[in-house]
């Protein structure tokens, strides 16, 4: 990770993102954290736990199991925050975030801000609706039943930015199903207007239900 504290920088990015009430007070707080493909965002036992809204690029999150395997959870893109649960627990645990691809992110050291931060109420609503939009997604996506086709578009819906998939190998991974049930999924519903193709093994949801519900 490379850090940036150049102020003129990081208000510039401060410009970019949303919360703006919420995160004006703690602006000269921030800095610029910089991470490469594959680097770790946030991981158990970090030497310094950090509070991070994502301004460029993706990242993945997941959970390690004891066994070692591990359990895609969620992904997220542009004002994705991390580092929530941190502010209220000691964030230990087996849960993971890394960047799918080269991230920047505006970054504030929790454990020297935590009163002040909490003290925040309009802090503290954009963390309580970063939380329940969360939640909703893991419940639309772990507890309700669908099948195969339906939890494709929940996913979609709540755990792509833009509602868009890129790749369908880590998609696949994360609906528990093979790129060729995936890619045969996805020629349908392209056909039925329910996705658009964008790139390779790219799609964009533009219909939350297919046709006749096939």
């Amino acid at each position: 990770m490379k850090r940036i504290y150049e102020r003129h920088e990081i208000k510039a990015l401060l410009d970019t993102v949303g919360h703006e009430d919420a995160l004006l007070p703690f602006s000269d707080r921030f800095f610029i954290s910089e991470y490469e493909k594959g680097e770790l965002v946030s991981y158990p036992f970090m030497d310094e736990a950090l509070f991070q809204i994502v301004v460029q690029g993706v990242l993945n999150i997941y959970f390690i199991r004891d066994d070692g395997s591990i359990h895609s959870l969620s992904n997220g893109g542009k004002d994705y925050l991390i580092g929530e649960m941190e502010l209220f627990s000691n964030g230990v645990g087996n849960v993971y975030a890394e960047a799918a691809t080269d991230l920047v992110c505006l970054s504030l050291p929790i454990k020297r801000n935590k009163d002040l931060l909490l003290q925040s109420n309009a802090f503290l609503k954009m963390i309580l609706s970063s939380l329940v939009k969360k939640m909703e997604a893991i419940t639309a996506f772990d507890a309700a039943p669908a099948g195969l086709k339906e939890r494709v578009l929940i996913y979609m819906r709540f755990m792509c930015p833009g509602m868009e998939i890129k790749g369908l190998q880590k998609a696949a991974f994360r609906l528990n199903c093979s790129v060729r049930q995936l890619q045969r999924i996805f020629n349908a519903y392209e056909k039925q207007g329910v996705v658009v193709r964008i790139g390779k093994g790219a799609y964009r949801l533009i219909s939350l239900t297919s046709e006749k519900n096939s």
